[in-house]
């Protein structure tokens, strides 16, 4: 493999800063695929290790210590080594767990969460938010007898081949239907109805022409893989309205969502959705997703019936997994929601601010403690928009700001956690508008 000259310079000015991160990196390459098992965390020339986490905070094996605002791509939303989830985990792996049968935790979990999202009436636990968006539409499938599914473009929903599509790869014409990566077979194509994200007239228009098959309608309440696109009220009511009316199933995703409102983003949108995926904050930093809804929809799952439909894995309500979510259930209080939005919607205002006074490309999306950069004038409003805005520079910010002891997405995501501070929201706009300028100054103004 050929290496320009950039490149070169690049690899070794970062081998010279984080020599300990090259030398893991150069040993993960003789054992993994690419050095890595989590593709989305490789970047050019190569990722930095961490050493450890504490708070809002994690050290590099080389010894930086670094202010985090990717949080584990918003997963780590009561920050690192938080001592509440620590003790409730100690107290589960006590037990010995986990075992071939069911314990108490799963169920302290699924009360929590029921007692706090009044759509989930029944709940199920799985080990990712990929799991629970594959099993919520195998259950709306079985439920509805027909086989449809229906997703905005631009959103991702997991990683199966279910719903891999057009996601960050867009066909040319108007909701052309892309696998999200080889190995994806295009006879699965067929199985999705593609929709415009934001545009609730020509989305009715989509739904209606395949309404009698279809088994279900999968939406975000924000594009979260596009950069933080949040979906308008009017546009979220409008498709639940046109789901009562035909009988179909709605599904929400809300593996990242849920930890921008109480009772998750739906609730902000006054909707009810018949099915909830949920995962990332659910854990308290442990691999976990959950999918549930109506009792009658997920009575389908009761092996007491004979018709039942099978949902296995594992480790699925995992002790250890489930006293940890229950904890960060209590951290994650309505105070330290309020606190988090404030604070992401801070660092929103203050890179909109920082694109204003320097006459830049800059701005950003954001939903609460969620948001994303963005290299344009005006934040985009699908992912149409937002994949024709450039992204190297993005990633040419990511560098510029561990420099300064800041850490976001390579891609441009940020987010805030229950012990992010002001100060440190303070130190990541500053850093950014030391860095923006120089960073940004060749990009294209669009």
């Amino acid at each position: 493999m050929s290496t320009s000259p950039t490149t070169s310079q690049a690899k070794a000015a970062a081998e010279s800063r984080w020599p300990e991160s090259a030398s893991l990196f150069d040993r993960a390459t003789r054992f993994l695929p690419g050095g890595n098992t989590r593709s989305q965390l490789y970047v050019a020339p190569h990722p930095l290790y961490v050493e450890r986490g504490e708070g809002a905070r994690i050290t590099l094996v080389d010894g930086q210590v670094l202010d985090d605002f990717l949080l584990n791509y918003t997963a780590a939303a009561v920050g690192y080594g938080n001592p509440h989830v620590r003790k409730a985990v100690e107290r589960a792996l006590a037990t010995g767990a986990p075992f071939g049968m069911p314990t108490r935790w799963e169920i302290e979990l699924a009360e929590a969460l029921e007692e706090r999202v009044p759509a989930l009436k029944r709940v199920r636990f799985t080990n990712s938010g990929s799991e629970a968006t594959l099993h919520a539409i195998r259950t709306a499938r079985a439920y509805s007898g027909r086989t449809l599914v229906a997703k905005a473009e631009g959103a991702y929903h997991g990683s199966h081949d279910l719903t891999d599509f057009s996601v960050y790869t867009i066909a040319d014409e108007p909701l052309g239907i892309v696998p999200g990566t080889r190995g994806i077979p295009a006879a699965l194509a067929d199985q999705i109805v593609l929709f415009p994200f934001n545009d609730l007239d020509r989305t009715i228009a989509v739904l209606e022409g395949r309404k009698d098959d279809l088994a279900t309608v999968i939406l975000e309440p924000f594009l979260n893989s596009a950069g933080a696109i949040r979906a308008d009220g009017e546009y979220l009511q409008g498709i639940e309205r046109w789901c009562r009316e035909n009988e179909i199933l709605l599904t929400l995703d809300e593996v990242a969502s849920f930890r921008v409102s109480y009772s998750g983003a739906h609730s902000d949108a006054g909707i009810t959705p018949d099915l909830i995926c949920l995962g990332k904050s659910i854990g308290g930093g442990f691999a976990v997703g959950a999918f549930g809804g109506s009792e009658e929809v997920m009575a389908i799952l009761d092996p007491r019936d004979s018709r039942h439909i099978k949902h296995a894995g594992t480790f699925n309500g995992h002790p250890a997994t489930m006293a940890a979510g229950r904890a960060a259930l209590e951290v994650l209080d309505r105070d330290a929601i309020d606190r988090m939005n404030r604070l992401g919607g801070r660092i929103v205002e203050g890179i909109r601010a920082i694109g204003a006074d320097h006459d830049l490309p800059l701005t950003a999306a954001g939903y609460g403690s969620i948001g994303n950069i963005h290299l344009g004038r005006t934040p985009p409003r699908n992912a149409r928009e937002a994949l024709d805005l450039p992204k190297q520079p993005v990633v040419d910010l990511y560098w510029a700001l561990i420099e300064r002891g800041y850490v976001i997405a390579p891609r441009g995501q940020f987010s805030t956690c229950a012990v992010t501070t002001d100060d440190q929201v303070d130190g990541l706009i500053e850093a950014l508008a030391d860095c923006a300028p120089s960073a940004l100054k060749d990009v294209d103004d669009r």
